[in-house]
């Protein structure tokens, strides 16, 4: 081949080269939505699609949700399908988003860590609220999400009953997490109980946590559990905890019903191990160190009372 000939090849190369630079990578849309996720797919008598749904997955679940992916990833994010929708007559439109997370205590994960106490409830799902014009509910593995547009009065209705076809079509579960079912309701904020997968009171060797707000006496505190899954596991999580506590300047004193540290900022911790479980009262504020022992003792019993319908 002539110098010149292998110039004009190289050059074409060149240009190819750039050209498939320019062009879309094959991105994760193009991969099928799952069956059982597909299958939840509403089709409601006044509405209509306006395009053609969408699939997210891990890798690209940014260009949907920029700046709120990192939640969701956080707590093992499988898929997300969501559908626009229009209604028939007036200008109204609904986005519909159903997000797969994979086991129901991280869709509670991710559900609870956008509910506020306030929101108004609605019995759809394991847990549902409203807030404005959207509806938000959490039904076995699956966070479901709702937004409508142009509904005014009708707005509740409206996405609950789009919301009731989604939530039919969920096979049954075994309902919410043991362990936000067992804080005792004497005291509890209601819609406070939140689950913290990973790096529970910021200390990487605690994960699994549960925690809810408790108020007493015109104050609030916290309950938590700390799933250890086994007795052996939760001691050695205790024992970590008691150095790094120590290791903070931490004031730790063994009491009856567990351990009792002070930061400096004058709050209080209460520990205690049950069934596999830490459990106690955190962020106790000064004088309220009767309360928080107490509320140590009394998830302590909740847990012995639940033992062996924990897991």
């Amino acid at each position: 081949m002539s110098k010149a000939r292998s110039r004009k090849a190289a050059a074409l190369a060149a240009v190819l080269a750039a050209f498939c630079l320019l062009l879309p990578a094959a991105d994760a849309q193009e991969r099928p939505t799952s069956p059982e996720l597909a299958a939840l797919l509403p089709k409601p008598a006044a509405w209509t699609l306006s395009e053609a749904p969408r699939t997210f997955f891990p890798d690209n679940l940014f260009e949907y949700i920029d700046g709120a992916a990192e939640s969701y990833l956080s707590y093992d994010f499988r898929e997300l399908l969501v559908a626009d929708l229009e209604r028939k007559g007036p200008g109204a439109t609904l986005t519909l988003e159903i997000y797969d997370m994979g086991l129901p205590v991280n869709a509670f994960g991710i559900f609870a860590a956008e509910r506020y106490p306030e929101n108004k409830p609605v019995a759809l799902g394991d847990l549902g609220y409203f807030e404005g014009e959207a509806l938000n509910f959490l039904a076995g593995r699956f966070y479901v999400k709702m937004l409508a547009f142009g509904l005014g009065d009708a707005t509740e209705s409206a996405l609950a009953e789009v919301g009731a076809k989604v939530a039919g079509a969920i096979k049954p579960g075994s309902g919410l997490p043991a362990l936000v079912t067992a804080f005792p309701k004497d005291g509890l904020v209601v819609r406070s109980e939140k689950y913290v997968k990973k790096n529970f009171m910021g200390y990487e060797f605690l994960r699994d946590g549960y925690v809810a707000t408790y108020a007493s006496g015109g104050r609030e505190m916290e309950g938590f559990f700390v799933d250890g899954g086994s007795d052996q596991d939760a001691e050695a999580m205790l024992t970590k905890l008691v150095v790094a506590l120590k290791s903070d300047g931490q004031t730790v004193e063994k009491i009856a019903a567990g351990v009792h540290a002070r930061n400096r900022y004058g709050q209080h911790l209460y520990i205690g191990r049950a069934a596999g479980v830490l459990c106690g009262a955190m962020r106790v504020p000064d004088g309220l160190e009767p309360a928080g022992e107490a509320l140590l003792r009394t998830l302590t019993a909740a847990l012995a009372a639940g033992r062996q319908t924990r897991k």
